[in-house]
């Protein structure tokens, strides 16, 4: 096979697994309370200050700084759905790797080297691979690398990229850390600062305050810093081994390590110093892989000599069969998954509107954002995936300690309704029969911290519970919608009843008619 052939061959291969990448499907949580946040912004013609969709926290100042792409967002869903913004995100994502490619190919790099660096980047970004706020960001940032890392400046272009990225997304504050890299290094080599850079810095710093909400941008930083949020909020936590889709972010983690390894004083660069401060960001939390990912990149593959076609070849294997089990595990050809969002109780929840209306109705953190969608804008939930839910993360988890925690937690927040994770705890719970006969059984925990005195189970199905107080609902709509004796996790009380012949064995086949209508 002769070299352009082997070329074309590398590249179409890492094209291909791109490809794959980009047509993973949306599985976000916080997509819906952006859409929700983008019809509010459209209905009212303005920007929201204050919280509109909550009753916990209504009327809290909020600083939305992600109100630009929430409006592209609900425009896009508007006119195609679930299904456009699954191909815009594929066509952003994509466009994050373009200005790296184009500085790749300036510094002489060989198509096979940037299909290496495609796919280094790939390994890097793959646990980021959904439609996140972060994305106008990590294009901004990889477009704002190559050029630093090329020696331009410009006071217009810092001015305007920044008027514009401080209305999509915080995470310009991000870009500063290039700026201060560009400048240490200049200043190091030549005692001096380029006037072109310094020129560009003052035009970001105008740029960014061209927002609604000024300075006050920069306070949002402290509630994404909490410990509530590292601690309870998975994607802000470091990555780990656990999680398939973040093995690939550790292997480019791996590679920069043993590049600065064997040559040290490549750190002392501005792309070195880049690498190695986004590389530890992203150790301490995988939400910063979309900013190291580039900044990987352009480090590896910029060094000479060049990558052998059998290196890169070798490379493609490995992510090849690193990306096997998280892209196995989705269904590609599917716009949105919902195994973050509670989607089947919160229709439900939507359907019985009468009922739940006037109800104050408990959510996971997690599962807001859809339900909030979809109660529409006159309701209001308890809570979602927004930073000023934070702290509210450790009380609702203390909540979930004891029986007792969970009624003290529902007295004080005044909650009438749980829609609740079905969780797989378990408790042992001994039965003394009249004939002085005792008996143990595993029972699921919803038992116990819901009595049937005071909580009604009216939905169930594999990932949710829905709990509502039998002295707020009507006695005709509990009768119709009660699980009274098929109780999710409890089969083995459930059988040692029916062996009692204590259960209505008619009533429990009608509960069971219901439910496989319901959950098919």
């Amino acid at each position: 096979m002769s070299v352009p052939q082997e070329e074309g061959l590398i590249r179409a291969w890492a094209y291909a697994l791109a490809l794959i990448v980009l047509c993973l499907p949306i599985s976000s949580p916080d997509l819906f309370w952006h859409l929700s946040a983008g019809r509010w912004i459209v209905a009212h013609l303005a920007i929201p200050h204050s919280d509109p969709f909550t009753f916990t926290v209504f009327g809290t100042p909020w600083v939305d700084f992600e109100w630009g792409q929430q409006l592209i967002w609900y425009i896009i869903h508007s006119v195609a759905g679930l299904r456009g913004l699954w191909v815009f995100k594929g066509v952003l994502i994509a466009g994050c790797f373009v200005p790296i490619e184009q500085y790749l190919k300036q510094a002489g790099a060989s198509g096979v080297a940037r299909a290496g660096a495609l796919a280094l980047w790939l390994a890097a970004m793959l646990a980021q691979a959904d439609l996140r706020a972060d994305h106008a960001s990590a294009l901004f940032f990889a477009i704002l690398l190559a050029r630093l890392a090329r020696g331009y400046g410009s006071f217009l272009f810092g001015f305007g990229l920044f008027a514009v990225w401080s209305n999509l997304h915080a995470g310009f504050a991000l870009a500063f850390v290039l700026y201060v890299a560009a400048a240490a290094v200049e200043f190091v080599r030549n005692r001096s600062v380029s006037k072109a850079v310094a020129a560009e810095i003052v035009g970001a710093v105008l740029g960014s305050a061209l927002n609604p909400y000024g300075l006050e941008v920069y306070r949002v930083f402290g509630g994404h810093a909490s410990a509530s949020m590292v601690r309870f909020v998975a994607e802000w936590a470091p990555p780990s081994l656990h999680n398939s889709s973040q093995i690939p972010l550790f292997a480019a983690l791996a590679i920069v390590l043993g590049m600065i390894v064997s040559s040290p004083r490549t750190v002392l660069s501005f792309r070195g110093l880049c690498a190695l401060g986004l590389g530890a960001a992203a150790i301490l939390s995988a939400r910063f892989a979309s900013y190291f990912a580039p900044a990987a990149v352009i480090f590896v593959f910029s060094a000479r000599p060049q990558p052998r076609t059998v290196a890169v070849a070798c490379g493609l294997l490995a992510l090849t069969g690193l990306l096997y089990q998280p892209i196995s595990r989705a269904p590609l050809a599917a716009a949105f998954e919902d195994i973050y969002v509670a989607r089947r109780a919160s229709d439900f929840i939507a359907r019985e509107g009468d009922v739940f209306r006037d109800l104050r109705l408990f959510n996971q953190y997690e599962w807001g954002g859809y339900l909030g969608w979809r109660l529409g804008p006159e309701r209001k939930i308890y809570g979602d995936g927004r930073y000023l839910f934070h702290d509210q993360l450790s009380v609702t988890q203390a909540a979930l300690d004891s029986p007792q925690a969970l009624a003290d937690f529902a007295d004080r927040e005044k909650l009438d309704a749980f829609l609740i994770r079905r969780y797989p705890q378990t408790y042992v719970s001994t039965r003394l029969y009249p004939n002085g006969e005792k008996r143990s059984f595993v029972r699921p925990w919803h038992i116990l911290f819901f009595p049937r005195e005071r909580w009604a189970l009216v939905w169930f199905d594999e990932q949710s519970l829905v709990y509502v107080n039998r002295q707020k609902a009507p006695a005709a709509w509990l009768a119709a919608h009660e699980y009274r004796w098929r109780r999710p996790g409890d089969k083995a009380a459930l059988n040692d009843a029916m062996s009692r012949r204590e259960i209505p064995l008619s009533a429990l086949a009608a509960e069971d008619l219901r439910h496989s209508t319901e959950v098919p």
